[in-house]
């Protein structure tokens, strides 16, 4: 018998091992995973540990709240795990239980605590956990098994109506249609948690933590039944997401014979694929009432205004009116190394933005599809 005490990212310890850990149980008898939000990055974290066991396992999710993904659910019949979806049928109450379980005839692994099926509960977030591995020979331990695995059954019994099977991508969809899960190919825009216009009541830097980071592919949209692909249904449309933020972006250079430029390049950043040359002016920001510079005294650079609500750490700093340019010219040195052309200037958004408490962190872009001209600037 062993009884580990699970606290991730705080310490070396890592809910993406220990959950393998019990998909490895040999000849497992059955298994159950239990868990508030189930995403297809999450799920695809243990799905070669899933696959050979598909056959014992059962996996149950929460739906209707805002994070569990029509993907997750197809990657889990996929699989070949029986799934059910587990709708509360209210917003205020939710399906919360996080429960990794599996048992042989010789020994029982269950962990029970706070980790998600997403990359950040089995990864990325501060989570906590009992992982216990007990062996059958014990009748305490088999009571427990018994009474762990009733009553999973015994809510799915007792609340057909909420605790429903999914078989198909048909049913993936309609729970798409009614609102009940999400596309997880759209990034979801900001959480504000709150407002502020005073900048210096919060410069926490950022917890430097002991996980390692753990990659998985890109979610595309899917086309469940064959017809259009799901598309999010949020005004906001994730355009950019930079690296890590370099004391250049946030306008506080340290070098002496370096002065700050106000400004910030429009780099590749995160986004594999892209011209950085011409997406942001041709895409990007293509709606916008481009001019020409003519104070610059160079032919060939523009420059144009939008609007940008700033959001720092979820908390809302307001909205700015932002000069972008761009360098329209083909034949520079700038333009044929094939680095970028177009920037924001961040004017009265600087207070906000040259922070030491910023560095290393990442801003995200979304464009309002609804109303021209807003942006929503995200730095966490």
């Amino acid at each position: 018998m062993s009884k580990n005490f699970l606290v991730q990212a705080v310490t070396h310890d890592n809910h993406l091992e220990a959950v393998k850990q019990v998909l490895e149980i040999p000849n497992p008898q059955r298994v159950i995973i239990s868990a508030a939000f189930m995403t297809k990055r999450g799920l695809s974290l243990i799905r070669k540990n899933l696959e050979p066991i598909a056959a014992q396992a059962t996996i149950l999710t929460g739906i209707r709240n805002g994070i569990t993904s029509a993907q997750g659910l197809q990657e889990s019949i996929e699989i070949g795990c029986t799934t059910y979806a587990v709708d509360t049928g209210s917003r205020s109450v939710i399906f919360h239980p996080k429960i990794y379980f599996s048992y042989s005839n010789t020994e029982m692994r269950v962990i029970i605590g706070s980790a998600n099926l997403t990359v950040g509960g089995l990864n990325s977030n501060i989570e906590a956990s009992l992982f216990l591995t007990l062996k059958m020979d014990d009748s305490e331990n088999r009571d427990l098994k018994s009474e762990l695995e009733s009553k999973i059954d015994g809510m799915i019994s007792e609340y057909n109506k909420n605790v429903f099977q999914i078989n198909d991508n048909a049913s993936i969809q309609q729970l798409f249609d009614s609102g009940r899960v999400v596309d997880e190919s759209v990034t979801r825009p900001p959480t504000i948690s709150g407002s502020s216009n005073n900048r210096d009541l919060d410069t926490i830097g950022k917890m430097n933590l002991k996980n390692q980071l753990v990659t998985t592919s890109p979610v595309l949209g899917v086309t469940p039944t064959g017809g259009t692909t799901i598309s999010g249904r949020s005004n906001l449309i994730n355009v950019w997401e930079s690296g890590p933020l370099v004391r250049r972006d946030l306008t506080i250079p340290t070098g002496t014979n370096t002065n700050p430029t106000g400004s910030m390049l429009f780099k590749k950043g995160a986004m594999e694929g892209i011209d950085q040359r011409h997406y942001f002016r041709d895409q990007v920001f293509n709606e916008l009432d481009w001019r020409l510079d003519t104070t610059s005294g160079t032919l060939g650079k523009e420059q144009a205004e939008a609007q940008f609500q700033l959001v720092i750490r979820d908390i809302n700093y307001g909205i700015h009116d932002l000069r972008l340019s761009h360098d329209s010219r083909t034949d520079t040195r700038t333009y044929e190394q094939r680095n970028s052309m177009t920037r924001v200037h961040w004017g009265s958004a600087k207070p906000i933005i040259a922070r030491e408490d910023l560095l290393g962190r990442t801003l995200t872009m979304y464009r309002n599809e609804l109303y021209h001209g807003v942006f929503v600037i995200e730095i966490d």
